[in-house]
């Protein structure tokens, strides 16, 4: 078989050993081997920092908007009326910065999750209004009815979810 690469013939090489291979054979196969292993490094770190990405656009926020709910929802006396209306504002926000601002909703893995996400993300957007405005007693109520009840379960979901996708979550209690 006769390969030819520059001025390098393999069959000749075989043949005669002591034929000498000219400088620009070895730079240009050197220079291909280079380009292989670049490419190779270029795509293991698209990879990684796509998966970065992922983190802290989607992985990341979700956590905190989570975490937010179940604190509120677990006992809203213990924050006390202020910090839950500020909390669950914030909560709402980071949501809606993951659907709208980032899209990295998009990177939930799991149609489940996506769906505990929207109806999560719907029931606090319809009640955002009645959390920021009605008197706390009745706050306390919604936050014990059944839709939150739901709302809580989703964000404990998520949570797990976040913590077995970022490993530095799996180290922090609760």
């Amino acid at each position: 078989m006769l390969i030819n690469y520059m001025d390098l013939n393999i069959t000749n090489l075989a043949v005669n050993p002591r034929e000498s291979i000219n400088l620009s054979t070895i730079v240009g196969i050197v220079g291909g081997v280079i380009g292989i292993l670049g490419a190779a490094s270029g795509a293991y770190i698209w990879f990684v920092d796509r998966k970065n990405m992922r983190k802290a656009t989607l992985y990341y926020p979700l956590y905190l908007a989570c975490r937010g709910i179940t604190e509120i929802l677990k006992d809203p006396n213990a924050l006390g009326e202020d910090r839950c209306r500020a909390l669950f504002a914030s909560c709402a926000k980071t949501l809606d910065e993951i659907v709208y601002t980032n899209g990295s909703i998009i990177h939930l893995k799991r149609v489940n999750d996506l769906n505990m996400f929207l109806s999560m993300k719907k029931s606090i957007d319809e009640n955002l209004e009645f959390i920021k405005t009605k008197h706390w007693t009745n706050l306390i109520e919604k936050f014990k009815s059944k839709e939150f009840t739901k709302v809580k379960d989703y964000a404990e979901v998520l949570l797990l979810r976040c913590k077995e996708e970022v490993k530095e979550f799996k180290k922090i209690p609760g």
